[in-house]
């Protein structure tokens, strides 16, 4: 199966998941078998499947034809070639391609002035204000082509500007052409965004070394890389250097999930060279490519982007063939959604299948009381008719009262495990120890103090944006707790103690008391 094919079956298996999860929270709550803890567990476990998606980065020095691939993987159903790869034109910025369903399909523009400013492209992702915002119309590929020319957008400034933003500026010139965009978020209803499939584009080695959020986050969470080289240049030297800088970083994490392809094998081909010359030749340049990278040869993928983009467009299956794109669209399909499949088969089943156990051990120690008082409403059937139908009407209105305060109760504990599980994934260690290892990076990369101070303050200033998330998680909460205390003390005449609000300041002061001891 093709790429679209698989990620499709992918969805639908996620899909099926959640629906087995569903029917079994269900069953918990018929056969009154559902406690906090399992609650909880089955809640963590259908987010996880809920916000899972595959992120496929590109990284590539200019003129690589990296653009021009994903649109050759991705987006050739446009008709058109929808994201500016024609020659001349190198996208300037990263580029983040997903579908976002809250909102109309856009084009989202970080000004590269931004800079200038400590917070990373993650906190301005929470802060529309700072973005350039264009909608795209999704019913003209060729409108929604202009608008991404956008990402070809450069200016000049002083070669003292260009340092004070951390690009690179050549000693002697007075000006430097810089990307006019420090980050590009584009959104819309493509079929296979929509089923959870994000597309990450940067743009070159001085990209990568500029924005060390790129190499310390985004490319490292990627299930698959793509390194992308041409068939005409070989291994450059700016080449080599991004791959020694940056991606072998990469294949250390994710051994199974790098791709190298050599790109622009059209190149290669001319009028007078045979068939066989032309595959003889793209052999030797794959052969040097991986003896350059210290790869197998199963590692590295020859192809042409540009005819499979033009082949897929004209339906031409004998031209898709020739430009061997099918091997690394089988690499993706085969090795790494299969991959990340089996990862999340595992940590969702396993709990599942724990808790299955559990259930089954309860169950069967009901029936073992089943048969217990079947055995003590045996020993009394003897007994008078009209004393057994008074003690069945008083279990029966017990049975009546017991059943609407379980109602009742189910249902403000599903509201309050959603809440629950909301407030753990806000304070997740995970994301605790995300703001500490950028700022350990930062600071081990700096030279001076000041730059060891301002990793520092980067780093309370994420822990303070994380506990101002866990207030207003809490504050809704402890809302959602007074209702219910209110009704339960309305509903029994009970004088039911008020729960103590979170106080937040104290572990706020805590963390200015740290900061200040360490500047």
């Amino acid at each position: 199966m093709n790429l679209d094919t698989q990620l499709r079956s992918y969805d639908l298996w996620k899909q099926s998941m959640a629906k087995a999860i569903h029917d079994y929270q269900y069953w918990l709550d018929d056969t009154q078998l559902s406690d906090s803890e399992t609650e909880l567990m089955l809640i963590k476990n259908l987010r996880l499947l809920e916000k899972d998606n595959i992120t496929i980065a590109f990284a590539a020095e200019f003129s690589r034809g990296k653009t021009e691939l994903i649109n050759a993987l991705f987006f050739s159903s446009s008709g058109i070639r929808l994201l500016p790869s024609s020659p001349g034109r190198t996208t300037m910025c990263p580029t983040e391609l997903f579908y976002d369903s809250k909102e109309k399909p856009y084009l989202r523009l970080l000004d590269i002035e931004t800079r200038g400013d400590e917070r990373s492209i993650e906190d301005y992702k929470h802060d529309a204000k700072h973005w350039t915002h264009m909608e795209l119309d999704c019913d003209s590929p060729e409108h929604m082509q202009d608008t991404f020319l956008e990402l070809l957008k450069t200016k000049t400034v002083s070669a003292e500007k260009a340092k004070e933003l951390g690009l690179a500026a050549k000693e002697g010139d007075d000006e430097v052409v810089i990307p006019y965009w420090r980050h590009a978020l584009i959104s819309f209803p493509h079929p296979l965004l929509e089923k959870g499939l994000t597309v990450l584009d940067t743009p070159g080695l001085n990209a990568l070394g500029s924005e060390p959020e790129l190499t310390l986050s985004m490319l490292p969470n990627a299930q698959a890389m793509i390194f992308v080289l041409a068939a005409d240049t070989g291994v450059t030297q700016s080449d080599m250097a991004m791959w020694e800088e940056h991606i072998q970083a990469y294949r250390s994490k994710h051994p199974h999930g790098l791709a190298v392809v050599l790109n622009k094998i059209d190149t290669l081909n001319d009028e007078l060279m045979s068939d066989d010359e032309w595959v003889q030749s793209i052999h030797k340049q794959t052969l040097e490519t991986a003896r350059l990278l210290s790869l197998d040869e199963q590692s590295i993928f020859p192809l042409s982007a540009k005819q499979a983009l033009i082949a897929k467009i004209k339906k031409d299956d004998i031209a898709l063939k020739k430009s061997r794109l099918s091997g690394l669209e089988n690499f993706l399909s085969d090795r790494i959604l299969s991959s990340q499949k089996e990862i999340l088969q595992r940590k969702v089943i396993d709990d599942v299948l724990d808790s299955m156990g559990l259930a089954r051990d309860a169950m069967s120690s009901r029936q073992k009381n089943i048969i217990i008082h079947r055995d003590e409403l045996n020993s009394i059937a003897n007994k008078s008719d009209e004393a057994t139908a008074e003690l069945l009407l008083v279990t029966r209105k017990k049975q009546t009262a017991y059943n609407k305060n379980l109602t009742h109760l189910k249902t403000s504990r599903h509201i309050f495990y959603t809440q629950i599980a909301d407030l753990l994934e806000v304070v997740s260690p995970e994301r605790v120890m995300d703001i500490v290892n950028e700022s350990r990076e930062q600071m081990l990369k700096s030279w001076t103090s000041v730059g060891i101070r301002h990793g520092m303050q980067s780093s309370f200033d994420g822990l303070n944006t994380l506990l101002n998330e866990t207030l207003v998680t809490t504050q809704k909460s402890t809302q959602l707790l007074d209702a219910i205390y209110k009704k339960f003390k309305d509903e029994h005449n009970l004088d039911v103690e008020q729960a103590a609000a979170f106080d937040i300041t104290i572990y706020q002061k805590q963390l200015d008391q740290l900061l200040n001891e360490g500047l």
